[in-house]
């Protein structure tokens, strides 16, 4: 039986150089309109990495262990195959970590 899985988080990064942080001469923010890279860190508490099934689509992220199930509607459209997934032991997370592809970035970045 499985247990819906409430316990992630979504984070944002971008890539900055000298120039956006010193000279601000780039057009970049603090808001996420300016990040490239979404990581989703998702709990799985009592669970191992060879539990683990992830499928990652453009929207769609699906992570399933026989104890736990999250489907997680992604806010922003993702390269769903060039992601990277890594397994926490420690903190038993799974560490999934997407490049943004947006209609609008080629103004942003």
């Amino acid at each position: 039986m499985f247990t819906s899985l409430h316990s992630y988080d979504i984070l944002y990064s971008q890539s900055v150089t000298s120039e956006d942080i010193f000279l601000q001469m780039g057009n970049k923010t603090p808001m996420t309109a300016s990040c490239e890279n979404m990581t989703v860190k998702i709990k799985l508490p009592d669970s191992k990495m060879s539990d683990v099934e992830l499928d990652v689509k453009s929207k769609f992220l699906d992570c399933r262990t026989p104890k736990y199930k999250l489907g997680l509607h992604l806010p922003h459209p993702v390269d769903h195959k060039n992601g990277k997934a890594q397994w926490d032991a420690k903190s038993e997370t799974l560490i999934v970590k997407l490049k943004m592809t947006r209609e609008y970035d080629m103004f942003n970045f």
